[in-house]
């Protein structure tokens, strides 16, 4: 079972280049339910989760999801990030090249932060559970969605 997700949080801000080139900025998708995962090439359970995540934000980016992968790699193994990355629909970013307020200590992985359309954080947390899947994401996902 999934520990209850926290109080709305302040607005996170997150801004950074995508592996594409391309700018992010977490203003700019005021509207949109985010969802940030940080992971790395050799978090095991995080790669193992990545497909799952791609699904799930393939299904539901026309509802109004946004998803931002950050991985914590270091910046000299950029070019083994982009090979994982490579088959994902969803954005993705160096964390050493981004700029981040709004998150608690992120100690654990794999976590995914939750952000409501408002940019609010309500959910920080490690899903305790062997893979993050479609019923976990539902769960804190679609309520937010279903807002307006």
């Amino acid at each position: 079972m999934l520990p209850m997700a926290r109080a709305a949080g302040p607005a996170a801000s997150i801004s950074a280049t995508l592996l594409d080139g391309t700018l992010f900025s977490s203003e700019a998708l005021r509207g949109q339910v985010l969802l940030v995962n940080f992971w790395a090439t050799w978090c095991g359970p995080c790669r193992t989760e990545m497909p799952a995540l791609d699904g799930y934000f393939r299904q539901h980016r026309e509802r109004g999801l946004s998803v931002l992968a950050l991985s914590v790699d270091e910046l000299s193994a950029e070019a083994q990030v982009r090979e994982v990355a490579k088959p994902f629909s969803f954005a993705v970013a160096m964390m050493k090249s981004a700029r981040l307020s709004g998150f608690g200590r992120i100690w654990r992985m794999p976590v995914c932060a939750v952000f409501d359309r408002n940019g609010r954080l309500v959910r920080q947390d490690w899903f305790i559970q062997p893979q993050l899947d479609a019923g976990a994401l539902d769960a804190v996902i679609l309520p937010l969605l279903q807002a307006s």
